[in-house]
């Protein structure tokens, strides 16, 4: 008892110093929980739990990093936890939950949670917060606290300022959509449908284009002599795909109409097998009208364009964590990001067609060739104002 008073004793002739050492220990203390939460948030941390490659159950973390999402920076907890600061501390509560369990229950048991989510594990409103105006500014007119210091993306996400610098449209009053016309509004009111009805598993279990193009033409049919586009009515979904074919669209590149375009080659003419649910066009729909090398010659063009496309994803990461770095720098990045949001739309374009530029090979090298010397130029210019 004696040694606490002389310690209380001590403390009160010494009040500065003990004041400076506690104020010293409660920095300390949360700047190293701070960190712990961080390391914990990142996909790494998640991988330790979702380890497999490819798609679906416990591969979760590899098929985020080659989605759209993971390319653009969209990490779990963007998605996994609701905006602002009581969003993410209840999500790093549930997985605590979700340690537990992992620690807890067999793998099969584990499996079968993974192939069965919750049907809120991801709520229409994350995906609105992003993906339109409206949505973001809805939400934060109801949350006030959003973020106390920086933790993930998500909570710094204003629209329509982060939208238009990631090159998205706003889903609730754009109908152009990833190259097809869709009216998200429409959809979401009239038919009341979910962003998880059509989209379920986008990033970890994506269904092939194939399955996508099947739900519409499902739905359309049972519409049948409504205003629903049926297999007859191409043009009316697949904007982009008529543009590549014809040589227009993208921003300050003038092109030519493709081959197949010029030779009045219909849809179908191709796409032989829509009438069975078969969209993509094989190497025999190709020798119905060429000879055998112009399969090869088609091949040769894909293969080169994909890689292209690669290559030049790789390198947007890097222009946009460079002009992201001038912003934290407070840089005049005005025209630069201008130039991106224009390089961005065009790279998109070759990307939606589809084909790899099998549509229109020269329209699409020659919009690729302009992307990448956009993105070329913007980094040069970030070094050279130094």
């Amino acid at each position: 008892m004696a040694s606490f008073k002389q310690f209380f004793a001590w403390c009160k002739r010494h009040y500065l110093l003990v004041t400076f050492l506690v104020v010293l220990c409660i920095a300390v203390f949360g700047f190293v929980n701070i960190q712990i939460l961080h390391m914990t948030s990142e996909p790494e941390f998640c991988h330790l739990c979702h380890p497999a490659q490819g798609f679906g159950p416990l591969a979760e973390v590899d098929s985020w990093e080659h989605s759209a999402h993971g390319e653009s920076g969209v990490s779990c907890l963007d998605c996994h936890g609701r905006p602002g600061v009581v969003g993410y501390m209840k999500a790093k509560l549930g997985g605590l939950k979700d340690t537990y369990m992992q620690l807890t229950i067999s793998k099969e048991e584990k499996l079968e949670i993974l192939k069965n989510p919750p049907e809120d594990l991801v709520p229409d409103e994350h995906c609105l917060f992003c993906h339109s105006d409206e949505g973001n500014a809805s939400y934060r007119k109801k949350v006030k606290l959003m973020k106390v210091v920086r933790m993930r993306m998500l909570d710094d996400v204003r629209n329509p300022e982060f939208r238009q610098k990631k090159g998205l449209p706003d889903i609730l009053t754009d109908t152009f959509v990833g190259g097809t016309h869709f009216d998200h509004s429409m959809h979401l009111e009239s038919f009341e449908f979910t962003c998880r009805d059509c989209h379920f598993g986008v990033v970890h279990n994506p269904k092939t284009k194939t399955d996508r193009m099947n739900m519409c033409v499902t739905c359309h049919k049972e519409n049948e002599g409504s205003d629903a586009p049926l297999l007859a009515d191409c043009q009316t979904c697949h904007q982009a795909q008529y543009d590549m074919n014809k040589g227009v669209g993208a921003k300050g590149i003038d092109g030519e109409p493709g081959i197949m375009w010029a030779a009045e080659t219909g849809c179908t003419d191709c796409h032989t097998g829509v009438e069975s649910g078969i969209y993509r066009p094989s190497a025999e729909t190709c020798t119905n009208c060429h000879d055998d090398g112009y399969v090869e010659i088609f091949d040769e063009w894909a293969s080169e364009t994909k890689a292209e496309i690669a290559d030049l994803r790789e390198l947007r990461i890097s222009v946009e964590e460079a002009l992201n770095e001038a912003d934290r720098k407070k840089r005049d990045t005005k025209a630069y990001w201008q130039q991106y949001e224009k390089a961005l739309y065009n790279f998109r374009m070759v990307r939606n067609d589809g084909t790899n530029g099998v549509h229109n090979r020269e329209y699409a090298a020659a919009i690729l060739k302009s992307v990448r010397s956009d993105f070329q130029q913007i980094l040069t210019k970030l070094e050279q104002a130094w």
